[in-house]
């Protein structure tokens, strides 16, 4: 950013220009325009703080060669489902015995999506099949697809017929679990608290289905309108129609005829609900992928993106590959979205309406699929493992077993200081406002006790070695939370070596940081790394420059 010059920069009076700390990604396409970033950190009350950090619940996987497809939480039966390769959980509250599988899929790879009716089914999709989990009496049945009519005999023991080849999402309304199928246009219902039942018929004998018609397209997912009643979106991969459900005697729902949104859906799985809210990763047949929300039935489309953003999901090169999910942390209303293939995943913030980047440990992409809220807190499967994790603020790091323990990589590079003049600068001094004095494992070792005279001099043998005394001391160094400091002169492109400050040790609450003497530049680029196990807080600051 350039700043303001009201008065010539002396060495006397330096100009004080704010540095701000507190921000998301405001990076530009090209990192000359700016490098601005932020790292598995968020904006909380003008302060830069932790994002949640996660931790393994079970000492070991679930599933050894298996990753995380997908997980649920029931309400009603007051356990999650999670879905590791192709073994289907159940997990009760107390969380204590290793869970057993409950069903196994055909498929151990993919997308999978969940939802429950009124009658203690579970109902789960692989693209594939349908499969249907009764937690009252423990069952476990898979779907048969039948286009014939009437269907033949009673299924097999553990089967059932539907008239639909791929399943794909699965949602609930009024009573009836909504599938759509990804081979066609075509979306179906359920009987009523019956997801076994898919061959009802309308008062015309007619299959009971709705279709996506505005576009030559195929159906992705049908949902409900959070917070709308019966309104009911449905979801092709270039167009999105409103649906409402009338209560019609032939077929309950009729389409919007006046309103539709010219953005389809790239992926089911980056679908997300919440409050008033639906969220998507977005296309249609003249553009490329796209973050899209839409508040409240009836309201228009709203792409909510940056310059950089933009630029960065333009060059994806498999954006269908993509994953998302809203969540709520610490009353932050928060979209986390993956794309795995390409190496991506960031955050968009709904209070500050800020983007974040996120992480695993190696600043590759963020290892959660989709989250649930269970029994008080957040969970998570896994792109990567098979094991389940816990997800909040609570952890300020990434745990994968309990000798597993790794760093969140938190760093702050802020917008580039520059004249509008063009001239060179000095930085005379860089400083900010940080919370101190929070726990700081000192590093410690036990170390000899020399003797020595009173005027100071070491003892020694006849044989020139120092004498020691019978007992050790304690030796404090380093603590294990400090802050890296790198400057880059060149629009980002490089950056210096780190100038290290280390973090107050506990109870010793200084909170003013200040790095001095950072040279002569005409483009200054900062980034501030936070390295430790603890959380940090950091607020806006100041660099003082001159001429």
């Amino acid at each position: 950013m350039a700043f303001p010059s009201p008065a010539p920069m002396s060495s006397v009076n330096p100009q004080e220009i704010p540095l701000p700390m507190a921000g998301g990604n405001t990076f530009g396409r090209y990192n000359k325009i700016s490098d601005s970033q932020t790292w598995n950190m968020i904006v909380s009350d003008g302060a830069l703080v932790d994002y949640a950090g996660y931790q393994n619940v079970f000492p070991s996987p679930l599933v050894a060669n298996g990753v995380g497809r997908g997980i649920y939480s029931s309400n009603n039966g007051q356990i999650m489902i999670a879905v590791i390769g192709s073994a289907v959980y159940s997990i009760a509250t107390d969380l204590v015995a290793t869970p057993v599988p409950n069903g196994v899929l055909q498929t151990s790879v993919g997308d999978v999506f969940i939802s429950e009716n009124n009658a203690s089914e579970i109902a789960i999709t692989d693209s594939s099949f349908l499969y249907v989990y009764n937690y009252a009496n423990n069952t476990f049945e898979q779907s048969i697809y039948s286009n014939v009519s009437p269907l033949p005999t009673p299924a097999p023991v553990g089967f059932f017929y539907v008239p639909f080849v791929s399943p794909g999402y699965v949602s609930f309304q009024l009573g009836r679990l909504i599938i759509a199928d990804t081979s066609s246009q075509n979306w179906y219902l359920s009987g009523i608290n019956a997801a076994t039942q898919w061959d009802i018929k309308d008062v015309n004998n007619q299959a009971y289905f709705g279709a996506l018609d505005l576009k030559p397209d195929k159906a992705q997912a049908a949902l409900p309108f959070p917070g709308s009643g019966n309104s009911l979106v449905l979801f092709g991969r270039t167009v999105m129609e409103s649906w409402q459900n009338v209560g019609n005697a032939i077929f309950p729902y009729q389409r919007a005829s006046t309103f539709n949104v010219d953005y389809g859906v790239l992926n089911a799985s980056s679908i997300a609900a919440l409050d008033s809210y639906i969220v998507w990763l977005s296309a249609n047949e003249q553009g490329g992928a796209t973050l899209m929300i839409i508040k409240g039935s009836g309201a228009r489309e709203e792409p909510i993106s940056t310059d950089g953003i933009d630029f960065k999901l333009a060059n994806i090169s498999d954006p269908t590959n993509c994953t998302g999910f809203l969540m709520r942390q610490d009353g932050h209303l928060l979209y986390q979205f993956t794309f795995p293939t390409d190496n991506l995943s960031y955050v968009y913030d709904f209070n500050t309406k800020l983007f974040f980047t996120v992480s695993d440990e190696n600043q590759n992409y963020h290892i959660a699929r989709n989250t649930v809220f269970f029994n008080n807190d957040y969970y998570f499967v896994s792109l990567n493992d098979g094991n389940l994790y816990t997800f909040g603020t609570q952890f300020t790091n990434l745990q994968y077993s309990a000798t597993n323990i790794q760093q969140m990589p938190r760093f702050r590079i802020c917008p580039p200081i520059r004249l509008p003049s063009q001239r060179m600068f000095i930085c005379k001094s860089v400083a900010f406002t940080i919370e101190n004095g929070q726990p700081n494992v000192q590093k410690q070792a036990e170390a000899d006790v020399f003797l020595v005279t009173q005027d100071g001099n070491f003892l020694i043998t006849q044989n020139n070695n120092f004498l020691v005394g019978a007992e050790t001391q304690t030796v404090y160094g380093e603590g294990t939370e400090c802050i890296d400091l790198r400057v880059s002169r060149d629009g980002g492109e490089t950056f210096s070596s780190a100038l290290r400050y280390q973090m107050n040790p506990t109870g010793k609450r200084k909170s003013r940081l200040i790095f001095q003497r950072l040279g002569q530049q005409n483009d200054l680029t900062i980034l501030i790394q936070f390295i430790g196990y603890g959380r940090f807080v950091a607020f806006d600051g100041i660099v003082e420059a001159y001429s």
